[in-house]
């Protein structure tokens, strides 16, 4: 979709700062002309992380040269030539009914990211060059067709088109979701680092990764052992110190101990070794050039599934959020067994750092055997008191 014969194309620039220094930034052009709108809206997701616009980028260049080989511009479009994009990522040419999806892997989270780059584009465009028209969307009757109402676009529901059409043919992929004590034991047992322990005994206590990977020093108070992130889903890097407003966490004895001989060790060692003086609480400890940087993502992914093969696991079935889906069912469990200690789902829900009690339901395990055996032994004890028998 970017070749040379194409109308729109991705292309590396360079600019000045007031520095003195040089950036590259990845712009969409238009016959070799950068696009004002378009690139003022790739630069805002570049403020957290150049890639990040590279990669939105991308998709809304598939998207841009699909409506240019039907004649439309983006200003113009509607919904209904959004929900033929959706339809021909999936099945490519409906002409010779020939299903796309099945000869070039385009799943259902493929399709539904190149949704979410679309629509937030056009919410972006909405806010930034409105036009003279109000509106308001309406879900309950049938949408304006005038094309330069972007609303139209990005609050139309496109899952469906995408749920429709693959969730009976994609394989669904089987995680372990909840660790059992054997398998964290298992895993915490295989670790060839104190670092990368600790980062798992972390996620244990209900941290996704990415807040794990954005903790810093300053977050960790080993006097009251407790622990916070920088940033959390669906927010924005925040300051440190009072201004953190994200949860705060308290943290067990044997975990603080851990994280306290990681610093005083291996992170000392490979802060003195590379010269990299870092306010990352988990960093690069292997000898190299990344050494004494922040871990990444990738890195830490692949050494927990490495784990996960010395501890006799599928290292398929591990993913970095579980240990958060286990923490859930701990609270759970809990709440199940022990009512006189009032867990309720306000706490739940402001320990994991949820809005909605809903959160909760997508993390439960409905073939919990402790909650199950405790329900019945709760009702079998209460009908027994009013039979006066156990029988």
């Amino acid at each position: 979709m970017q070749g040379a014969n194409k109308r729109f194309r991705l292309q590396r620039f360079a600019f000045e700062v007031h520095s003195g220094g040089i950036i590259y930034r990845y712009m969409i052009t238009d016959e070799l002309i950068p696009m004002l709108e378009v690139n003022q809206w790739i630069e805002s997701k570049c403020l957290r992380k150049p890639s990040t616009g590279k990669e939105y980028a991308k998709k809304l260049i598939v998207y841009l040269n699909y409506l240019d080989d039907l004649g439309v511009e983006y200003d113009t479009a509607t919904n209904s030539h959004v929900k033929g994009f959706v339809q021909n990522l999936l099945y490519g040419s409906l002409d010779d009914l020939k299903l796309k999806y099945l000869e070039t892997a385009v799943v259902c989270s493929t399709a539904g990211k190149y949704v979410t780059v679309i629509t937030e584009f056009y919410r972006w465009l909405d806010n930034n060059y409105e036009t003279n028209i109000s509106f308001q969307t309406r879900t309950d009757v049938i949408r304006a067709k005038k094309s330069f109402l972007y609303g139209q676009i990005y609050s139309y529901d496109y899952k469906y088109i995408i749920d429709a059409g693959l969730h009976r043919q994609k394989d669904r992929r089987e995680y372990i979701k909840w660790y059992s004590v054997a398998e964290k034991d298992a895993l915490c047992s295989n670790f060839e680092t104190l670092r990368d322990e600790a980062i798992f005994r972390v996620l244990l206590e209900g941290f996704r990764i990415d807040e794990v990977l954005s903790m810093t020093l300053e977050n960790y108070d080993f006097v009251e052992r407790t622990i916070r992130p920088m940033r959390s889903k669906g927010k924005q890097d925040v300051y440190t110190g009072k201004d953190n407003h994200l949860r705060i966490v308290a943290l067990p004895v044997e975990l603080c101990n851990l994280l306290n001989r990681y610093i005083q060790t291996e992170r000392m060692t490979a802060e003195n070794n590379s010269g990299i003086i870092s306010d990352s609480l988990f960093i690069n400890l292997q000898v190299g050039n990344s050494q004494g940087r922040p871990l990444r993502y990738g890195n830490y992914y692949r050494i927990l599934k490495r784990c996960a093969e010395r501890a006799g696991l599928d290292p398929k079935k591990i993913r970095t959020h579980s240990g958060r889906s286990t923490k859930v069912m701990e609270f759970l469990e809990h709440q199940a067994l022990y009512p006189e200690d009032g867990i309720t789902d306000a706490i739940i829900m402001e320990s994991f750092g949820w809005r909605s009690s809903d959160s909760i339901n997508s993390y439960r395990n409905h073939n919990n055997q402790v909650i199950a055996k405790a329900v019945m032994e709760k009702l079998h004890r209460r009908n027994a008191g009013k039979n006066g028998s156990l029988t």
